[in-house]
């Protein structure tokens, strides 16, 4: 889905359900929505960005297209044990 300033991408596939983009911002990630329910405009880019880098799993990226830094992959690579349930990685993965 893009904006004038950003495009984001959400993989249902690689999806959690953690609901960390729901909660973070509902204007911008419209739970129950019947249609279209990513909304990038609905927020300033910052705001986008810190959502997409705070999804656990990956299923949120963007592609920035404003000038400012793109999304790219973790100097060091983390695994962290989500409380029960899976485990949140954080690395350039193939």
């Amino acid at each position: 889905v893009e904006s004038e300033k950003i495009a984001v991408s959400f993989s249902g596939k690689r999806c959690i359900h953690s609901r960390n983009c729901v909660l973070g911002n509902p204007h911008v990630f419209v739970p129950n929505a019947p249609g279209e329910w990513i909304h990038p405009e609905a927020a300033s880019v910052e705001q986008v960005v810190a959502l997409a880098e705070n999804c656990p799993s990956g299923a949120i990226t963007y592609v920035r297209k404003d000038g400012g830094p793109q999304e790219n992959p973790p100097v060091v690579n983390t695994v962290r044990l989500r409380e029960n349930g899976p485990l949140a990685v954080h690395a350039e993965i193939v």
